[in-house]
């Protein structure tokens, strides 16, 4: 059995299958400089390094890391390196799993595959600027809102301060 090494993340082979929840584990590379590169970017503590059966899951990976082979294995770019979901103070993000795999047919050039891959990401971009925008207007919505209630609680105050003063001016004219 297979666990990620993020120390955040509790995926293990034997709770989750490739097939089913699209999840897969991709060990360190032997590399040592991308092995290390690889070892800062899990976020463990300062003595960890990694073993040959250290492996992270394909939820700390972005889309565009993986490619397709010719008979059709989602594999790992070489240039990859676990970025997202790392920390529990990142704020989670869609990954690989959560992403509908690229139509690919066998008579696609590889321009067209990153072209389709492109247009993947840039979906993926404005509907996450669409939700930002959506929460934006219902901001201004409540802000509007509390503005509203900070007018009036002002020409409340104002209207108060009027009748204390007015009440002194009378105790002023009745003295002298």
């Amino acid at each position: 059995m297979v666990t990620c090494a993020v120390a955040s993340c509790k995926n293990t082979s034997g709770k989750f299958s490739k097939n089913k929840d699209g999840i897969t584990f991709h060990r360190f590379p032997r590399d040592k400089a991308r092995r290390k590169q690889w070892e800062v970017a899990v976020n463990r503590e300062e003595d960890w390094s990694s073993t040959e059966s250290s492996a992270v899951c394909s939820e700390h990976f972005d889309a565009s890391d993986f490619y397709l082979t010719e008979s059709g294995l989602r594999r790992l770019s070489c240039e990859a390196v676990p970025l997202h979901n790392i920390s529990p103070c990142q704020a989670p993000q869609a990954t690989i799993s959560e992403v509908e795999p690229v139509d690919i047919k066998p008579t696609d050039s590889e321009e067209v595959i990153k072209l389709k891959y492109k247009v993947r990401r840039l979906e993926a971009i404005a509907e996450n600027r669409k939700r930002r925008l959506n929460l934006m207007w219902q901001r201004k919505k409540r802000l509007r809102k509390k503005l509203e209630q900070m007018k009036t609680y002002v020409k409340h105050l104002i209207k108060h301060k009027r009748k204390e003063n007015e009440g002194k001016c009378t105790e002023e004219v009745r003295v002298v």
